[in-house]
């Protein structure tokens, strides 16, 4: 019976002994893993953030260059009324104000041999961004590409052009970033860490 006491007493020991062990190791561990991983977590929040917003900035630009160029071709004249209705359908951003600018172009074709290149008919605009347009007589193909500039030079064989006339709506858009993460890595995601011109362009 003592043996069996004294056994259950040894046991009673090496219990308390492993129970009263410091735990402040492992803590300490911890501790500093995680101050060592949150900075990359701080940073993969702030680039998911902004990334986010540049995508989404970017596929509200395209549709409106789009639905805006198949509108504007439809329609015989083109004037500033229609580029202001374009900036209210591009909401959330603001393209009327400082950061965003819609200009609408239309190329009309020639009909004569003599002078078979085409002319810039009409440009109006809407915004207040610095930014120029793509669209220009001293480009090559006036900004477009070769297949479609192809459709508005005279051929003499029909004796007129392919396509009379070409709308063109360019829509830009500057980003601004929310998040302090561009600062800090001296202008890698957007120039000066300021923003970046998002645009789109859609030919009708």
């Amino acid at each position: 019976m003592r043996r069996r006491r004294r056994g259950k007493g040894t046991n009673d020991v090496t219990s308390r002994t492993r129970s009263t062990r410091p735990t402040s190791r492992p803590r300490g561990v911890a501790i500093i893993e995680f101050a060592l991983v949150l900075p990359l977590l701080v940073i993969l929040v702030l680039l998911t953030v902004d990334f986010g917003r540049l995508v989404q900035s970017r596929l509200i630009i395209s549709n409106v260059s789009r639905e805006g160029g198949s509108l504007a071709s439809r329609q015989t004249a083109v004037d500033t009324t229609l580029a202001t209705l374009l900036t209210v359908s591009a909401r959330p951003l603001d393209l009327a104000g400082r950061d965003g600018r819609i200009i609408i172009t239309r190329i009309s074709e020639r009909r004569s041999a003599a002078l078979p290149r085409p002319t810039v008919k009409v440009a109006v605009s809407s915004g207040s961004l610095a930014v120029a347009s793509q669209i220009d007589s001293t480009r090559r193909y006036y900004g477009l590409s070769q297949r479609m500039y192809n459709h508005l030079v005279y051929n003499p064989t029909n004796g007129m052009a392919d396509v009379s006339e070409l709308t063109v709506v360019e829509v830009f858009y500057k980003y601004r970033p929310i998040t302090p993460l561009p600062r800090f890595l001296g202008g890698m995601l957007t120039p000066n860490g300021d923003g970046m011109i998002v645009w789109s362009k859609a030919a009708f």
